[in-house]
């Protein structure tokens, strides 16, 4: 009896083992199938900045889904310029009208939104003894993309969990490549704008250039005529009365032309310090044309530099002595002279050296003015656009980036903290719906108003895109400072925003992340603000909370 239980019990824990032993190799075969399909995900083999429409993305994506999970069709939605969504790629087509009835009941129903919040596979449930419907949404870090919408044939319990994640994994890599097919033709725009421009900058300056040798060489030229000149007038008074006289003639010419295309004239004594400016010149430096009605000062070099703008002296005066040390054959610089109604103008100063002594130290230096204050305005004017936002005027993403990455090597030199702060306004989509994408506008530009209001000169407010907004607050102190900080700016935003017919009460949710404590780089702090941020809009409106009490 003892023997026959004894193998009894052998023989149970043999088929228990055996059973054990299928388990773990059904849960190496999904492993390996795992891994080949993430290998399979790979880079998208797609140049970016050659696209011109988002077709081959969508066919690649729904080409992975359909590969990690059997979808009998698949359609792809993407978000318009006005926030809505629409079927971009479907596969195999014929099943578009189909799916575009099923998606219609699920916007109405407002599952299609609860999924885009969801950020992860969403099931729906059998409807009218349907396929169900597999929908997960295709987003980044900024904002939605899209959203993905398969018929099944299956239901969770007979997809892997591996083919899940990577489900996940790959929709987020085809959203980012979404994002940079919109930068790189962002960009394309940008830079064909940029190329017009510089191309009409282009021509002017080597408009500039050809005047300045035509100069060059006409200086040049009287100079040597004045040498030979001299010679001719030991010999001969008579002679030299008269080449004297062509060379007035000619002068007058080479003035008439210069400042015939803007530029003026000025001609300095180095030995005396006298200078002789012409009335064009004067009027360039802000001063009257009219010599007897120019101050005295003017007519000598250290007036002249009183009107330039202080933080410019020391940058002429360089180039000045480089010129006279023999270093350099002449100059070339730009400087800002201050007017009297708080104006400044940009000056280009160029000059050359057209008499030296036996020494061949410079006796006269000859150059011209020109006002290049409508190039310098257009050129701040494209770094501007550049690196803000167009509608608040606040830094843009670019500028974002670049200045937090200052601020955080800047903070890990110094062993201090930086503080960042991810802004969202509550429902605003909601306002954009009622009142108009123009009220939403001017409630954009009224949010930013309030956000300087609340920070100080040294802290910087980024929009990155909708209703999104971040602050870097760098040499913050303590936690108990940045919630100081982050109470007032809820205070500042419970006053409701005037509207013509009314007002609108719209109110923030905050998240906060800290460098070093919650991260040692951009991206992992930014993804961390963002997360806070997200838990308070879910949990309760008009809050913030801090990174480090949020928890998974």
């Amino acid at each position: 009896m003892l023997r026959r239980n004894r193998i009894s019990f052998m023989e149970e824990r043999l088929r228990r083992l055996e059973e054990q032993n299928a388990y773990l190799w059904q849960e190496k075969a999904f492993g390996i199938e795992a891994l080949d399909a993430a290998a399979s995900l790979g880079h998208f083999d797609t140049s970016m900045n050659k696209l011109e429409d988002p077709l081959p993305i969508l066919r690649e994506t729904v080409k992975r889904v359909q590969g990690l999970i059997p979808l009998k069709a698949a359609v792809i939605y993407l978000v318009g310029d006005d926030s809505s969504f629409y079927p971009a790629y479907c596969s195999p087509p014929d099943a578009l009208p189909e799916l575009e009835k099923r998606v219609a009941t699920l916007i109405e129903d407002r599952t299609f939104v609860w999924a885009i919040k969801r950020r992860k596979p969403v099931l729906t449930e059998f409807k009218e003894k349907r396929a169900p419907l597999l929908l997960h949404v295709l987003s980044t870090i900024s904002r939605t993309r899209g959203m993905l919408v398969g018929v099944m044939d299956k239901g969770w319990e007979e997809i892997s969990d591996y083919s899940l994640s990577l489900l996940s994994v790959a929709l987020t890599a085809s959203a980012g490549a979404l994002e940079s097919f919109e930068l790189y033709r962002n960009l394309r725009s940008l830079n064909r704008d940029l190329s017009s421009k510089m191309a009409q900058l282009e021509d002017s300056r080597n408009e500039l250039e050809r005047y300045h040798v035509v100069l060059e060489e006409q200086v040049e030229t009287r100079t040597r005529e004045l040498a030979q000149a001299n010679d001719e007038m030991k010999m001969e008074i008579a002679e030299r009365m008269r080449a004297e006289e062509e060379l007035r003639s000619s002068e007058s010419m080479l003035k008439h032309a210069l400042e015939g295309v803007g530029e003026g004239i000025w001609m300095w004594d180095v030995a005396s310090g006298e200078v002789d400016l012409s009335p064009l010149s004067m009027e360039i430096l802000g001063c009257a044309a009219d010599v007897a009605a120019c101050p005295p000062e003017m007519r000598w070099m250290e007036g002249w530099e009183r009107l330039i703008h202080p933080d410019d002296v020391e940058k002429v005066r360089y180039k000045k002595q480089k010129c006279l040390a023999g270093d350099t054959q002449g100059y070339r610089v730009e400087y800002r002279v201050p007017g009297g109604d708080g104006t400044v103008r940009w000056i280009l100063e160029r000059a050359r050296v057209v008499l030296r002594d036996d020494a061949r130290k410079p006796l006269r230096i000859a150059g011209t003015h020109s006002d290049v204050t409508e190039r310098r305005e257009l050129e701040d004017q494209i770094r501007f656009q550049a690196t803000h936002d167009y509608l608040t005027g606040l830094p843009n993403r670019y500028l974002f980036y670049d200045r937090f990455s200052q601020a955080i090597a800047y903070a890990r030199r110094k062993k201090r903290k930086v503080s960042l702060l991810f802004i969202d306004l509550d429902n605003f989509k909601v306002v954009n719906d009622t009142y108009g994408h123009d009220v939403g506008d001017d409630l954009l530009k009224e949010a930013a108003e309030r956000l300087r209001k609340v920070f100080r000169e040294m802290d910087t407010i980024c929009r990155l895109g909708g209703d999104e907004f971040t602050v870097i607050l760098p040499e913050t102190g303590d936690r108990a400072e940045v919630q100081r900080i982050a109470e007032r700016l809820l205070e500042f935003f419970d006053t409701p925003f005037p509207m013509n017919s009314g007002s609108i009460r719209l109110q923030i949710s905050v998240g906060i992340s800290i460098f070093p404590d919650d991260g040692d780089d951009i991206e992992m702090l930014l993804k961390k603000a963002d997360l806070a941020m997200y838990r308070t809009k879910k949990h309760e409106r008009s809050a913030f909370a801090f990174s480090a009490d949020v928890h998974d």
